[in-house]
């Protein structure tokens, strides 16, 4: 029996290894745009058309810097992706496009360093997309992996994404946040001293909340709503499918 455990896990190994093997041989061309900007504040950051994770670090000061990683099977796909880093009009535009070549698979890695008070734009990326404590406003839209924000922003809406969408909310700017035509879960961890309303509307899915003394009552159909602490700035959730979860926020 031991031993029949053994060759199993050997078997498994060795699959993944070998999947590992083929995707590294796929992917076997390589190339690194390395940038870097001043950016004032309040200038807008757009990022659009990434295929694989985008990660901003958050930082003081005025200068970006911008990494980004392509793969792709052939020297040729490579070639027929192009990736606009550029500065126009004081606001800084990262995007993917594809030339008329057909069918390419070109995998990409973009790491920023934004300066906080930028405003952040984030729209067509297909992976995940993770967000330090930005202080400017966050505008993230149709995008397909899971969102980990630090904090919401000055405002912030995200609207028609898809996966797990994580937001730590220790303040919130007195426009709220609003979150629209969401699918996959919503996990809201609120810090203690958090005064703000939850308004939920069109929901396909449950909601829960872990917080003491606060719960979600049923207001329609598909409708619910929360105080927390005293209430304050508002939490629209509206047409979205999947759960909702009200989580205690823990460093």
């Amino acid at each position: 029996m031991k031993n029949s455990l053994i060759n199993k896990a050997w078997v498994v190994l060795l699959v993944f290894l070998a999947a590992l093997s083929v995707r590294a041989a796929v992917y076997q061309e390589r190339d690194e745009i390395n940038r870097s900007f001043t950016l004032r504040a309040r200038a807008r950051v757009d990022v659009s058309a990434i295929n694989g994770n985008v990660d901003i670090k958050t930082i003081d000061g005025d200068t970006a810097t911008v990494q980004i990683e392509r793969r792709a099977r052939s020297r040729a796909e490579l070639d027929c992706n192009k990736v606009v880093v550029e500065q126009a009009a004081g606001n800084l535009i990262i995007a993917s496009e594809n030339g008329s070549c057909g069918t390419i698979q070109v995998a990409h890695r973009a790491l920023l360093s934004l300066p906080r008070y930028v405003n952040v734009s984030v729209h067509g990326v297909s992976g995940s997309v993770n967000i330090g404590e930005i202080e400017g406003a966050l505008y993230l839209v149709g995008n397909s992996g899971n969102i980990n924000l630090a904090q919401p922003g000055r405002f912030s809406r995200i609207l028609g994404n898809s996966g797990t969408t994580t937001i730590k909310l220790q303040k919130l700017d007195a426009r709220g946040l609003e979150l629209i035509g969401h699918s996959g879960a919503i996990k809201l961890l609120i810090a203690d001293e958090l005064n703000v309303y939850v308004k939920v509307s069109g929901l396909s899915g449950s909601v829960s909340s872990e917080l003491p003394n606060v719960r979600f009552h049923k207001t329609g159909a598909a409708d619910y709503a929360a105080r927390i602490g005293f209430g304050g700035p508002t939490i629209l959730v509206d047409g979205s499918s999947g759960s909702i979860s009200l989580i205690p926020y823990r460093e």
